[in-house]
């Protein structure tokens, strides 16, 4: 009798499980957790004393405070992916702190996610939580497309304006809450997209934070992407072809480029960009070509009393990279940015993604940001430049060393007669004195070591020789520059 009520009991058991595992759906998890440290001296780019006043912005590069950094970050990434049938898997992204990680002895709520550049199309989360939700989105599989619905990230190119951030320590990413599908017959597919930017009132000047998710805050976002993709000839070719608007009463872009300092609405925008891109390999040899043509209404940019703006705005990315054997390789990348003259009638600077960086130190940070605060000290944009970069890598089974010179110019500086535009701090001001093009030239060198499959450990050593762009202070007397230079190290786990 026990042995009957014992087997009963055992297969009741067997069966509840067996129900539960048929119920449960499998869940695959990825992602990232990396730790730190930085040290760099001279942030301010000069030894000289420099006063600012924030409502008499008169054009200078000077920055204040204690000119030297010492901090430690860390980024966190999950990826669950839940296979819920056959045709539909469930995507996503979570984190902490700032978007994907923060400070090391910050408080996770209260990281600044202020923008310190005027980029367009480069918008992040607001968020201010312990965890975030990146993404979360369902891809639905069918006969003639791939289906993307929810808050997804968006990559295209070379990332130079659109970047989903899938580099470990990649710490923004292109958001996009909407629905893409991708269309693809042979090699060739077509890809349009329909996306909402920012949607409500998150301020509590006009009514009650959130209040009137009506459309009159909008800013909206649709596009189209074709692509032809050959793998057995190596070859990409593709164009963008996208329309972002936003409503006059939106929050999401403000204009705080005036002299006075006042923040105020850009009003209605309305911004197209095409971005055609090409990438070939042969043997051993690799070529890739990227640009974006950005024109259209973009608002009330200057306020300083002339109305709206149009922009124009353009940007020219190539980068090549030669295999000499097995273990060296040698790269080149060259750009032009283009920049802002600063007169009220057109707005002609591009702002590249701050993912795509060319140097461990050159545009790499904010760093007003490390002494003035406002904004992330990542938070910081390639623009108004024409660079050239070259690099070399050495590896072998766990070692990968790297070496690479940068040498960048201004294309737009003040004359010295009429309006300018300050590029870092995002305003027009009047130039009573001509300013140097050279934003000098930098060496870096690091390496990568893989500890295991899973851990690399990183370092580096940047040093940027200052130009004397950086030395104007739109008065007869000239800042001493104080030349850049920095290293540190990092862990990163990938599972």
């Amino acid at each position: 009798m026990a042995v009957k009520r014992f087997r009963l009991i055992s297969s009741l058991f067997i069966s509840t499980l067996s129900i539960n595992s048929a119920m449960a759906l499998p869940i695959d998890w990825t992602g990232v957790f990396g730790a730190d440290t930085h040290m760099i001296s001279n942030t301010c780019r000069t030894n000289d004393t420099v006063t600012k006043v924030a409502t008499a912005r008169n054009g200078t590069e000077g920055i204040t405070g204690d000119c030297g950094a010492n901090f430690q970050t860390y980024v966190f990434k999950l990826n669950p992916q839940i296979i819920v049938n056959d045709g539909v898997t469930l995507k996503g992204e979570l984190s902490s702190g700032y978007i994907r990680g923060g400070f090391a002895g910050d408080n996770s709520a209260n990281n600044r996610d202020g923008s310190g550049n005027n980029a367009y199309f480069f918008t992040t989360p607001a968020q201010r939580s312990g965890l975030n939700v990146n993404q979360m989105y369902m891809e639905l599989y069918a006969d003639t497309a791939l289906v993307k619905i929810g808050r997804m990230s968006k990559h295209y190119g070379l990332g130079i304006v659109y970047d989903a951030g899938n580099d470990p320590w990649d710490r923004f990413f292109s958001m996009y809450d909407g629905i893409e599908a991708e269309m693809k017959i042979s090699n060739f597919s077509l890809i349009p997209y329909y996306a909402k930017i920012s949607s409500y009132n998150n301020s509590t000047t006009t009514g009650p934070a959130g209040s009137q998710p009506s459309g009159s805050f909008d800013v909206r976002e649709i596009g189209m992407t074709a692509k032809y993709d050959n793998k057995i000839r190596d070859l990409v070719v593709s164009v963008l072809y996208a329309k972002r608007t936003s409503e006059p009463k939106n929050t999401l872009y403000n204009a705080d480029t005036q002299d006075t300092s006042v923040s105020a609405g850009r009003g209605k925008t309305e911004v197209t960009v095409i971005e055609p891109f090409i990438s070939k390999k042969w043997n051993k040899l690799k070529v890739a070509f990227e640009a974006s043509i950005q024109s259209g209404n973009y608002g009330n940019v200057y306020q300083d009393g002339s109305g709206k703006s149009k922009l124009a705005a353009s940007a020219y990315i190539l980068e090549a990279k030669y295999e000499l054997n097995p273990k060296w390789d040698l790269g080149f990348t060259g750009g032009q940015i283009s920049g802002d003259k600063g007169n009220t009638g057109k707005f002609e600077a591009a702002y590249l993604h701050p993912n795509y960086q060319i140097a461990d130190l050159m545009f790499k940070y904010n760093y007003a940001a490390f002494t003035e605060g406002g904004r992330s000290v990542f938070d910081s944009s390639i623009t108004n430049t024409r660079f050239y970069k070259i690099n070399g890598h050495y590896k072998t089974d766990k070692w990968l060393w790297k070496g690479a010179l940068i040498m960048a110019t201004a294309l737009e500086t003040a004359s010295g007669n009429g309006r300018a535009y300050h590029h870092e701090e995002n305003y027009s001001f009047t130039s009573t004195n001509k300013q140097n093009n050279n934003l000098g030239y930098e060496l870096d060198f690091g390496f990568d070591y893989k500890w295991n499959p899973n851990v690399t450990v990183s370092g580096y050593y940047g040093y940027w020789k200052v130009g004397d762009y950086y030395s104007f202070t739109n008065t007869s007397t000239s800042l001493s520059l104080a030349n850049v230079h920095g290293g540190g190290m990092r862990a990163t786990l990938e599972f």
